[in-house]
């Protein structure tokens, strides 16, 4: 994976935790929570694509679907395990 490729899943990433800061109203303590998150997601869901040997959405050497699915979900996650609902 090329420099290029890592900067721009940090970039995609960041960009997914503070979306997800955004819809569930966290504050500026948990926006860089959210964006660790996110960004552990993606690199796992990296892997996970590699693991398996499936392309879901392929976008040079970047596996953009798996990342995008695998932080969503770490960070859906995060926010159950940091935002309890009561």
């Amino acid at each position: 994976m090329t420099i290029q490729a890592i900067l721009f899943i940090v970039l995609v990433s960041a960009f997914y935790g503070c979306f997800y800061n955004l819809i569930t109203g966290g504050n500026i303590f948990s926006i860089f929570v959210d964006i660790l998150i996110a960004i552990a997601g993606f690199f796992a869901g990296q892997f996970v694509g590699t693991i398996i040997g499936r392309e879901l959405i392929q976008v040079g050497v970047i596996n953009f679907g798996w990342g995008t699915i695998v932080s969503f979900i770490f960070l859906m996650i995060g926010g159950a395990i940091s935002h309890p609902l009561f």
